[in-house]
């Protein structure tokens, strides 16, 4: 059988992380948190929500089955952009405060304009799925026992995109971000050294 050595360590991990990217020539800040289980060191396995923050507002022309909602057939809209990634990082990396890794992303979700109709109801146009891919290079420093800042580069790419919004949504990323160790804070709670 394995040895205590050779068993596999299993620690669980939350991050939130917000990245700062492009939506069209616009920036365009995307919100988010992963959680999942970190294996042996070196593998960290995951789910998350990342949710676009920024306000990017366009003029846009209805589609006929809107216009018995508004007031004008151009109506002011915002982008709403957000996904559900599923991640695989592996951890190159990993002396004294220091780690480095790299990880892949995909994501489903949704990509829509919302407006305010003549009633100041939301309604949400141009409505479809999509599918969001990323890879990047991860570097992270842990401050305390419990808590690290991250930051990384990366690239996004749509590998399938909603056609009826026309903004380029592939773009460089740059991300900042907070980590929890969150096995070390339950060793603390539970007063292990």
């Amino acid at each position: 059988g394995q040895t205590n050595s050779e068993k596999r360590s299993l620690s669980p991990f939350l991050v939130f992380d917000s990245y700062y990217s492009f939506i069209g020539n616009k920036s365009a800040d995307v919100w988010g948190f992963k959680g999942g289980v970190k294996i042996d060191e070196k593998w960290r396995l995951g789910v998350g929500y990342n949710l676009l923050s920024s306000d990017i507002v366009e003029q846009k022309v209805l589609p006929s089955e809107e216009l018995a909602y508004a007031k004008n057939d151009t109506v002011k809209a915002q982008l709403f952009f957000r996904y559900f990634p599923v991640m695989a990082e592996y951890i190159h990396y990993n002396e004294g405060n220091w780690q480095i890794s790299t990880h892949l992303q995909i994501g489903y979700g949704q990509s829509y304009f919302q407006y305010f109709d003549k009633n100041d109801n939301k309604r949400r146009i141009f409505k479809k799925g999509v599918v969001a891919s990323q890879l990047g290079v991860h570097a992270q420093y842990k401050i305390i026992k419990w808590v690290g800042l991250t930051a990384g580069v990366g690239y996004r790419v749509m590998l399938v995109n909603n056609k009826e919004i026309d903004a380029k949504m592939n773009s460089p990323i740059f991300a900042v971000g907070i980590k929890i160790y969150l096995s070390e804070v339950i060793k603390s709670i539970k007063g292990e050294k």
